[in-house]
């Protein structure tokens, strides 16, 4: 395991994060908002006191504030950054309250409110889609090559050379995609239809709860369908990989592993987890060329759902063939990939209610900026990787129908479309409160349980 970067470089990673992201979700507020002739009071990166600021020609005050856990766009006519109405005896002038936010058509302002999320969601489908036209997809064999030990798979009465073709229904067209159905749901029972000898059988599997530890000690329970898929060809990295360190390539064929023959890609962490700690030597096809490459095997654990830990060897390496994707088709896979990370929020935040997660897996401010010095520390590509999350992250949580969030506006404006009226201003007004009460009650939870799990508080 390796430890987490400094503070230092922990704090300056967490703002560089989460800075421009703000930035960017209330650009988009402001942006519609002037597109529509609404007059913007204040532009604030944090809450709170201001450090910083000025005031330009169209008098929007332009400032960072103490508290960088977010911002807001203060329009005319907002009560306060949450944008509760003011009252209606406010003296202003029939110009004045023309380019207030309140006095603008109901589409006009369901806009504004929308533009916030959805300048998130498009900076991270802009991610996605450009790591996919710079690198490619990465598209693997879903044939069964081995099983995992204990495999509940294997146990439901999958075979060797069986082809899995859908899982609960939904097609599975590469290896890759098998992790979306089956990660996320320890413990659960889905349905696996597998091709074999010319048929197709359906076979319910119950799969395994493991729990996974990164190199940082970051802990994760996951489910395990416990199968191993072919060619044992690398089509990716994972995070600081020994054996892109040791110079293995994308599109080698991984022959043996110490003269050990590999077969398929299942063959290789039986062959590396042994070897913690221990330089092994990698024999590929490269090309018309067969090469030897030591590569120093690095150390990470693994917890079975018996609570047993295991320290075991990781190469770095994923399955897979490397396929070129135009940039129109990225666009399509980036689009696919964000609504697939906003399907897995929903998914944990159902888990936590159901009783199926522990609410000490939600994540705070004190986590996401000791991954962010995580991330940061892996290199350029793993930490724009996780901005992108934490991007739709702050859509998906916006959207919510939490008054005070910029879901709980869009609830009050179909309330207001199906009654051909607004809510009244006092109801607005208690119903934000009670919102932004939930949303800080929420903040100080989560930043407890936070802190509670660092290693200095014996987490």
């Amino acid at each position: 395991m390796t430890g987490s970067p400094g503070l230092l470089t922990t704090i300056f990673a967490f703002l560089l994060v989460l800075g421009p992201l703000v930035l960017i979700h209330e650009l988009g507020h402001y942006l519609v908002g002037r597109l529509f002739g609404v007059k913007a009071d204040a532009f604030s990166i944090g809450f709170g006191k201001e450090l910083a600021g000025w005031t330009d020609r169209r008098g929007t005050r332009w400032k960072l504030s103490a508290l960088p856990l977010g911002g807001y766009v203060q329009f005319a006519g907002d009560m306060n950054p949450s944008s509760a109405p003011s009252a209606r005896d406010d003296g202003l002038t029939p110009q004045e309250r023309a380019q207030t936010f309140h006095a603008k058509p109901l589409w006009q302002r369901a806009l504004i409110v929308l533009a916030g999320p959805m300048t998130n969601l498009i900076l991270c489908v802009a991610i996605f889609a450009g790591f996919y036209a710079v690198y490619g997809r990465v598209v693997a064999d879903a044939e069964v090559s081995g099983f995992s030990q204990n495999s509940p798979a294997e146990k439901a009465g999958l075979r060797l050379g069986d082809r899995i073709v859908a899982i609960d229904g939904e097609k599975i067209d590469s290896a890759t995609e098998i992790g979306d159905h089956t990660a996320y749901f320890p413990g659960k029972t889905i349905s696996v239809a597998v091709t074999r000898e010319g048929r197709t059988i359906v076979v319910p599997v119950t799969l395994a709860s493991l729990e996974l530890s990164d190199k940082f000690g970051n802990k994760a329970r996951v489910g395990n369908l416990g199968v191993e898929l072919m060619p044992a060809l690398v089509g990716g990295f994972y995070g600081e990989s020994p054996a892109e360190k040791a110079g293995i390539e994308l599109g080698d064929r991984i022959l043996a592993v110490n003269g050990t023959p590999v077969a398929g890609f299942g063959d290789i962490p039986r062959l590396i987890r042994p070897n913690a700690g221990q330089t092994v030597q990698v024999t590929v096809r490269r090309g018309g060329q067969v090469l030897s490459i030591p590569v120093a095997i690095t150390a990470g654990t693994i917890t079975d759902e018996q609570g047993k830990v295991e320290k075991v060897g990781q190469i770095g390496v994923r399955a897979g063939r490397l396929e070129q994707v135009d940039p129109l088709r990225a666009v399509g896979l980036g689009v696919n990939q964000s609504f697939k990370v906003m399907g897995t929020m929903a998914t944990g935040i159902a888990q936590i209610f159901t009783g199926d997660r522990s609410v000490r897996e939600l994540g705070g401010p004190v986590k996401i900026a000791q991954y962010s010095g995580q991330q940061f520390s892996l290199g350029w590509e793993a930490f724009v990787s996780f901005a992108a999350l934490i991007s739709i992250n702050l859509a998906f949580i916006n959207l919510l129908p939490i008054p005070g969030l910029d879901g709980g506006h869009l609830a009050f404006y179909a309330a207001e479309l199906v009654r051909r009226r607004p809510l009244g201003a006092r109801s607005q007004e208690w119903a934000i409160r009670t919102g932004v009460a939930l949303v800080l009650a929420l903040m100080v939870f989560v930043t407890v349980s936070d802190l509670a799990q660092l290693p200095i508080f014996g987490g």
